[in-house]
């Protein structure tokens, strides 16, 4: 095989590649994944700051004792913070000109809110647009230094949302589809 040949396969190697990646990647398929991503990062915070209720419980043995788990935390309703939560929103998460309560309970809201939005794919690009301002207040004012580790890839994954919409896997796209009639 000449050079020429070996090249020329290796571009069509290369093109097929770049085709099946667009096909099953590009498409509805990353958006999904973008959306549950984000949903993920911001429920997992909500469940730091109300209390939780284990489902599926399981019981854990460490160092000879038995630790109660459960496969998956959901917040217990009526939802309520946790005292640390507050004291967190007093100490290190302090916002200028909110009261203490209500930075607390606005962030815990959005934070139930949004990731069920966004998981079900319903006012999506709004969703994700709110998830971006918030992301800018804790980079501002709580964690500044947290730009390159956390908050640019937060930054991209509400970017892309709100810029290339929820896809086809989600409510908005077939509430559009049916009230397009």
């Amino acid at each position: 095989m000449t050079i020429a040949a070996s090249i020329k396969t290796a571009q069509h190697a290369h093109q097929r590649l770049i085709e099946l990646v667009q096909r099953y990647l590009a498409g509805d398929a990353l958006k999904l994944l973008a959306r549950l991503t984000l949903a993920g990062v911001f429920w997992r915070s909500l469940l730091t700051k109300v209390q939780t209720v284990g489902v599926f419980p399981y019981t854990e043995m460490i160092n000879d004792f038995a630790v109660q788990r459960a496969y998956l935390r959901l917040p217990e309703f009526p939802l309520s913070l946790k005292a640390s939560t507050l004291a967190l929103f007093e100490t290190e998460y302090a916002l200028p000109l909110l009261p203490i309560e209500v930075a607390a309970w606005m962030a815990t809201l959005a934070e139930f809110s949004l990731p069920i939005l966004l998981v079900l794919g319903v006012m999506t690009r709004l969703s994700a647009l709110a998830l971006l301002g918030m992301t800018v207040v804790i980079q501002i004012f709580v964690y500044p230094d947290a730009w390159w580790s956390t908050h640019a890839l937060w930054v991209v994954m509400t970017a892309f949302v709100a810029g290339s919409g929820p896809g086809r896997l989600s409510v908005d796209h077939w509430a559009g589809r049916y009230f397009a009639r």
